[in-house]
């Protein structure tokens, strides 16, 4: 069987986490789960009975998740989608800088609401003052984005395509 991954939405349908197929099965059949979409060609097979194996299901009793990881720059490159904080400009990864929205000379810090994406032009330009970003809302993500980078890169192309539909732009982005 292929690497198998299942991606898991909350009360209100949002991403929070991505477990193993074996646990979302069992999930499934303890009734802790609303199952959203099946593998559309996996299956596991017992000795009498055969099941499909869940890709994206619904656990109504986590309301919210924090994500406690400590930002990274690619975790700021796919949460700003790419795209420069000031002008709007979407660049690759190496065109690309970080800003401290308040700079670290004035006591800014390297957290999720202070770190933005921002092109080399404007970060330049910006020297130590402070803007406001016009493109990018700087705030912690409720998504587990090391986890889920991590296993996607080995998800098979069907569960990409189902995975997409439940996803924001920027999720979308790390499945690309």
């Amino acid at each position: 069987m292929k690497k198998l991954f299942c991606l898991v939405l909350n009360r209100a349908f949002l991403p929070f986490d991505v477990i193993p197929w074996q646990k979302a099965i069992t999930l499934e059949w303890l009734g802790r789960c609303l199952v959203i979409e099946h593998h559309p060609t996996e299956k596991v097979r017992s000795p009498s009975q055969e099941f499909p194996v869940p890709i994206v299901i619904r656990v109504s009793s986590i309301r919210s998740t924090v994500v406690m990881d400590r930002p990274t720059r690619m975790m700021i490159h796919y949460r700003d989608n790419f795209k420069c904080a000031y002008c709007g400009k979407t660049l690759r990864d190496h065109e690309l800088t970080i800003d401290h929205v308040v700079p670290r000379s004035r006591g800014g810090r390297w957290s999720w609401e202070n770190l933005v994406t921002s092109c080399i032009q404007c970060n330049r330009s910006k020297n130590q003052e402070i803007w406001i970003p016009r493109y990018t809302d700087p705030v912690k993500p409720r998504f587990l984005f090391t986890k889920y980078l991590r296993v996607v890169k080995g998800v098979d192309l069907e569960t990409r395509e189902v995975w997409k539909k439940h996803l924001s732009g920027l999720q979308k982005k790390a499945l690309s």
